[in-house]
């Protein structure tokens, strides 16, 4: 039977629909869901598309009485997996905490972010143990079956990555001092004299396979780190990496989720379980048909053992200000999440992932059928 996974990013759940622990579980469980992917305060989720900052800053409110440990207990009770979710290269604040870890793209401009994302260097060692401190303290609090690994890439606005997306030098990373160095180190490699730009051209045009190989490199080096400070591998810990959906046919076959945030699926199979592609189809403007393509490059090269599952989205983002103009459809119905669902299935995934519990409550509370799909898929 194929999983069914819940992302719970926020409390909505505890506040604004006022459930209690064990009602949420019973709920998620009749669901059909097997498996939770939430947030904790040890390791918070930074402001995302799921913003938090709204409810979290009522301190006096029902949020003050809510306790991490009382809800991964009750998730259990109900027979429920968990696994903690963290924004590994993903905090805004700690970038003033460790300012020389924000990133450097291409051009030599430190990296502005976009809207509410900027990333972190993934290289940083500071940053990499601050954060690997926290997520001991979160294995150790809280005894999740897994960890889910967010933002484990090299910088990107990847939601803009619509199909006429064009890349540019302000979508490569990183050119920092320290990222230059130990490229140029490892690599045997003398750059030239001059600016960051300069030097970051040098080595785009002259030594970019080296350079991609190098950067996907880090990343497995960086979650072999984590891994390893919680001791995954000894408590059987399951390490779920969330990466980009993008199949190697898409943007004129050029391999983004490899070159550009440095995500190679069968290189870092020696160290993740589980992968989740977001095929978020109405952020990232894709057809329906789209999701089996996806999930079939990224079967490529994987070991028979390591799990695919995808990631349906289940109401509409980014269609206003910023975001507008990039060809998102305005509404998700419950029949375009089945037929998303339809589509995973066929393709052979190991298990669904839904984006996220809040959009499935406030659909239910304006009379909505989402719920009732995902019970359908949760029946089998």
């Amino acid at each position: 039977m194929t999983s069914v996974a819940m992302k719970v990013y926020d409390l909505q759940w505890f506040t604004t629909f006022g459930m209690g622990y064990d009602e949420a579980a019973a709920a998620l469980r009749a669901d059909g869901v097997d498996l939770v992917l939430t947030q904790n305060r040890i390791d918070p989720l930074p402001g995302s598309g799921v913003d938090q900052s709204a409810y979290l800053a009522d301190a006096t409110g029902r949020i003050g009485a809510y306790d991490d440990r009382a809800w991964v207990e009750a998730l259990r009770r109900a027979g429920l997996a968990v696994e903690q979710t963290t924004a590994t290269f993903f905090d805004p604040a700690a970038l003033a905490v460790f300012p020389n870890a924000r990133p450097v793209n291409a051009k030599g401009e430190p990296d502005a972010g976009f809207a509410w994302y900027v990333g972190v260097c993934p290289t940083h060692e500071g940053y990499l143990d601050w954060k690997i401190a926290r997520l001991r303290r979160v294995v150790e609090e809280l005894a999740p079956a897994g960890l889910f690994l967010q933002f484990c890439r090299y910088p990107g606005f990847w939601e803009n990555w619509t199909p006429d997306y064009r890349f540019s030098d302000a979508d490569s990373f990183c050119f920092c001092d320290r990222c230059r160095t130990r490229f140029a180190g490892d690599e045997g490699i003398e750059l030239p004299p001059g600016d960051v730009a300069g030097q970051a051209r040098t080595i785009l045009t002259e030594h970019g396979d080296a350079w991609t190989r190098w950067r996907c490199a880090r990343m497995v080096e960086a979650i072999g780190r984590i891994a390893d400070g919680v001791e995954a591998e000894s408590r059987g810990l399951r390490i779920t990496l969330n990466t980009l959906p993008f199949p190697s046919s898409d943007f004129g076959g050029r391999d983004v989720r490899r070159e550009v945030a440095a995500q190679d699926l069968p290189l870092l199979a020696g160290r993740v379980d589980r992968f989740e592609l977001m095929t978020y189809l109405q952020i990232l403007a894709r057809p329906v048909e789209w999701v089996a393509t996806a999930v079939a490059d990224a079967r490529r090269g994987l070991p028979t053992d390591r799990e695919i599952v995808t990631t349906l989205q289940v109401a509409p983002l980014y269609t206003e200000g910023v975001h507008a103009g990039r060809g998102r459809v305005p509404a998700i119905s419950a029949d375009d999440l089945a037929a998303a669902a339809r589509q995973a299935l066929d393709a052979g995934v190991d298990g669904l992932v839904f984006y996220h519990w809040t959009d499935l409550l406030e659909d239910e509370a304006r009379g909505g059928s989402k719920r009732a799909v995902l019970r359908e898929i949760g029946r089998g």
